[in-house]
């Protein structure tokens, strides 16, 4: 099998899924930054009705206001960086009644939503023909992060990658993080220096102003710098199916 780089992921059309408003710019805004104006690229929100905002965020608390909040928010991240941009309104684990504990410990199977949004999804993806799909890989067990990597993994003529859900994979340590996706099949793909563009990610993660803090931007810098290499401080990491 060979490994996917960044070199070889320019020009082509690629499709970015993102559970939420601010997955994508967290967990590989840095990748993003480097192949912006180097690829075609399209990022597909799928959980666009949410209820949730950061406690300290300054938002109206309806679903709707904050809905409407984080779309605006992803539609400047994709503006910023010059990504194609759609939404899927699918409710969020929040709107669904899940609590901060309940939405972590939820398999995605006990999930109503699931085969809907997985067929959604699918039918996204086969409508957009993209050349590669990178998705969650579910790290942490977020519920709607599980249903996005199903259908990810339902995927099966297209190149697909999987990248690691920040903030949830600053929580594990790299030995278990690495343990839980060799189990699930998953081996290393590719290691991509952000360094040079590591202020611009957290420039763009404080546009999300209704889901950032501080310690968010010190969970994702940790990470970074733990799957960095000799020669690279800041790094982010795709994965790809063994078989």
């Amino acid at each position: 099998m060979i490994s996917p780089s960044l070199e070889s992921m320019m020009g082509r059309k690629i499709l970015l899924l993102s559970p939420h408003a601010d997955d994508v710019a967290f967990s590989i805004g840095g990748i993003v930054a480097r192949l912006s104006m180097q690829a075609d690229l399209r990022l597909l929100t799928i959980f666009g009705h949410s209820g949730w905002v950061h406690p300290q965020a300054l938002c109206e608390r309806s679903p709707e206001a904050i809905s409407a909040e984080r779309e605006r928010e992803d539609r400047a991240y994709c503006a910023r960086r010059r990504i194609k941009y759609d939404l899927l309104s699918c409710p969020d684990s929040f709107v669904m009644g899940y609590d901060e504990a309940t939405e972590l410990s939820t398999a995605a199977a006990d999930d109503p939503r699931t085969d809907g949004v997985v067929s959604l999804i699918l039918n996204a993806v086969a409508f957009r023909a993209p050349q590669v799909v990178i998705a969650p890989c579910g790290l942490g067990g977020h519920v709607d992060h599980q249903i996005v990597r199903i259908a990810a993994d339902a995927l099966h003529h297209v190149e697909v990658l999987y990248y690691e859900d920040v903030p949830y994979s600053s929580s594990l340590s790299l030995s278990e993080l690495e343990r839980q996706l060799a189990v699930q099949g998953l081996i290393p793909a590719m290691t991509t220096d952000i360094e040079p563009v590591l202020k611009g990610k957290c420039e763009d993660m404080w546009g999300y102003r209704s889901q950032t803090s501080a310690p968010t931007v010190a969970e994702m810098l940790l990470h970074a710098c733990r799957v960095g290499t000799g020669t690279t401080r800041y790094a982010e990491r795709l994965w790809q199916r063994e078989h």
